[in-house]
């Protein structure tokens, strides 16, 4: 009995984790290029945002923030960064670049984000 046992034990094996293998053919690609491109903008739109390059090259999508200007003393006061040196919410999110804000509670950081 142990000898069909050997046997089989690994081609039940092979079968299971096999199986798990598919070749799915009707699964999309992805778009790459332009219509990535035209893609991601679209979902940007479609969220209230603008698609738009950033310093390295890459594209962001931005979004203004509803407490522009609005004056802060902590992140907890903006919907986006609370900017330390004008005491002010930032004006859009994400916000690029090096950046001195105002944290959760209230202390000064420089924040950098490319």
């Amino acid at each position: 009995m142990r000898g069909p046992a050997l046997i089989i034990l690994p081609i039940l094996l092979a079968v299971t984790v096999l199986s798990g293998c598919r070749n799915d053919a009707t699964a999309p690609l992805p778009p790459v290029g332009e219509a990535r491109t035209e893609a991601l903008r679209a979902a940007c739109l479609r969220d209230g945002g603008a698609l738009l390059p950033t310093s390295n090259g890459n594209l962001a999508c931005l979004h203004q923030t509803k407490d522009d200007g609005k004056v802060c003393r902590r992140e907890t006061d903006c919907e986006g960064a609370c900017l330390a040196r004008s005491g002010t919410c930032a004006p859009v999110t994400p916000l690029f670049g090096c950046n001195d804000v105002l944290t959760a509670d209230g202390t000064r950081q420089t924040l950098c984000l490319n």
